[in-house]
Parts: structure tokens; sequence; C-alpha cells
């Protein structure tokens, strides 16, 4: 007589001979996953590189002020400028940086899938707006290399007070053009999130003569003075483990690394004095 159907054990057996695969196969792919987003990180950065290297030759070998190297901050709710749409460039043109017409005017290469990733899962707009996170960029510029935002607004805002060149740096091998922030705040680590486009890695404002001179054992986490601004940590990590990742950034010879947030500080800061500012 011909057997109908499955044993129950026969059934077991099955089930957990896909369990294991899933089990083997489920990480692979969330790994390979993870990977493509990481390339496509990198490729936004070293687009920014270039960008900034196209720049740089059609305006006197100077780098971009970095407050307003891609997007112009305006208050109210500046710092949750960077998820609001309605300040996209493509709409408002009159909000577009420096940068931007180098770069293309599109939206793809201003954001990197894991920071969306986690910016949505966990950044709350901390004005009490309610500004939806649909987030516009997540890259910043090293404030070290030019800018200074004013008091003022429009084009006094974005005046170029510290002015730096290429001729100035003297390793561009070793000092980050752009790099990526945090869309939250470790408060043991660092004073601000990402809001707009400049990334202040010093212990205060680079206008002030103490951002230059610090030790960088002074700094967290082998010193006791917080970062303005930080690299992120959201690359080769979980949600769980938010602060113990590592952050890509572009140099300013244009090649592209991953970093640790511990030294923002030394791939900021390109001299030991802090340059004339021109007032």
């Amino acid at each position: 007589m011909r057997r109908k159907g499955f044993t129950l054990i026969e059934l077991l057996v099955v089930i957990a001979i896909i369990a294991l695969l899933l089990a083997v196969i489920v990480p692979s792919l969330r790994r390979a996953k993870e990977a493509a987003w990481n390339v496509i990180c990198r490729n936004n950065l070293k687009h920014y590189g270039l960008a900034g290297q196209m720049y740089t030759q059609d305006n006197a070998a100077m780098f971009p002020n970095a407050w307003g190297s891609i997007f112009r901050s305006i208050e109210p709710d500046r710092l949750c400028q960077w998820h609001d749409r309605s300040r996209n460039p493509i709409l408002r043109p009159e909000l577009a940086g420096s940068l931007w017409d180098y770069l293309g005017k599109q939206d793809k290469s201003h954001l990197c899938p894991v920071f969306d990733r986690f910016a949505r899962q966990i950044h709350v707009c901390p004005s009490g707006t309610n500004i939806p996170v649909e987030p516009l960029f997540g890259y910043s510029m090293n404030a070290l290399l030019g800018g200074f935002e004013l008091s003022g607004s429009g084009a006094a805002q974005y005046r170029h007070v510290l002015r730096v060149k290429t001729s100035d740096i003297r390793s561009p091998s070793s000092i980050f053009f752009f790099g990526e922030e945090n869309p939250w705040i470790e408060s043991t680590r660092y004073v601000a999130t990402l809001n707009d486009n400049a990334l202040c890695g010093t212990p205060n404002h680079p206008s002030d003569e103490r951002a230059w001179i610090e030790n960088p054992s002074h700094m967290v986490p082998y010193g006791y003075l917080r970062y303005q601004d930080c690299l992120a940590t959201f690359h080769k990590t979980t949600l769980e483990k938010k602060n113990e990742g590592q952050s890509n950034v572009v140099f300013v010879d244009g090649h592209v690394d991953m970093e640790n947030w511990t030294d923002t500080y030394r791939l900021s800061r390109w001299a030991k004095q802090r340059p004339k500012l021109y007032y």
C-alpha cells in the first residue's frame, strides 16, 4: 500500500532544514545589502570631492564657505532643515549653495542610504514643529577649510571670513573635505547634531583661536573636551550600537576612506594656529 503525504518527523526535518538555510542566507543577504549601500555612500562622497575640486579650480583655488556649500541655512527650524522637503533647492533655488551647480542639481548624491535608515528610525525634530523626517542631505564640509556664518542674513551670512586655499593644505590626503554626521546627539562626545553643511570638528567654533591649538589628547574619549560636531558612527554597526560604528569621508586629495569618530580633530585641523580672518 502506497503511503500518502509526509510523516510528522519528515515535516519537522524539512522545516529544520529550511530554518537552517534561512539562518545562513538572511545574514548574508543583509551584509550584501549593507555593502551595496556603503558603495553608494562612498560614491556620493567621491562626487562631492570632485565637485569641490572643480569649485576650487574656478575660484582661485579657494575652498567654499562650509556653511553655504551645498544648502544655505535659513531660520526658523534650522536644526531640522536637513529633512525638510520644502527647503529643497530644486524647489527653492535661492537656497542652493555654492557647490550645487557642480553636483548636477539632483537629489541622489546628497543622501547615504545608511544615514537615511538610521535617521528615519531615530531622529525627532527638536524644534517642536513635527517636520516629517524625509532626509535631503547627510553630508557636511570640514568647517576649518573655509567660511563662518555671521549673525546677519542673506549674502552677509555667507561672506568668507576664513579663507583657505588648496595650497595651504600641506597634507591633502590626511585632511577631510566632506564627511558624515549623526542625526542624533551623543552628549558625552559632541554638542550638536547634523543641522547645516558645516562640520566643526573642534572643541570650539573655528573662529576661536582655541579651536586650532588644543592638544588632541584633550579631546574625548582621551580627555575632557567635547567636539562641537563629530564624524558619524552609523556604518558597520546596528541601531542598538549606533555609537560604535564609523564614518565615510572624502579627503582634500579626492580619495574616500572610512574613519573613526575619535579622529575627528586630527582629520579636521590642517594648521596648529588660527589663520588670518577677513572680517
